[in-house]
C-alpha cells in the first residue's frame, strides 16, 4: 500500500511476518508522516504503537452489511 493511500483511522493488516508482530496483525493508522520514508504509526490491539513502512501494510476492507 502506498503512503499516499493511508489515512488516519484506517484499519490495516500487516503483510509480513516478524517474531514480535505476526503476519496478519490488524491495527489502526494513527499518524501518516509527511516524509514517505518515515512510514506510518499503527496502534495494534495489544496497545503497541509501531512505525511501519506502508508497503508492509494492506487496508482491511470494512465488513459488508
Amino acid at each position: 500500500m502506498r503512503t499516499t493511500e493511508m489515512a488516519v483511522g484506517a484499519s490495516v493488516r500487516t503483510n509480513f511476518d516478524d517474531p514480535e508482530l505476526p503476519e496478519g496483525s490488524v491495527g489502526e493508522v494513527v499518524t501518516v508522516h509527511d516524509d514517505l520514508s518515515d512510514g506510518v504509526d499503527v496502534r495494534f490491539s495489544d496497545g503497541r504503537l509501531i512505525n511501519i513502512l506502508s508497503h508492509a501494510l494492506e487496508q482491511v476492507s470494512p465488513p459488508r452489511s
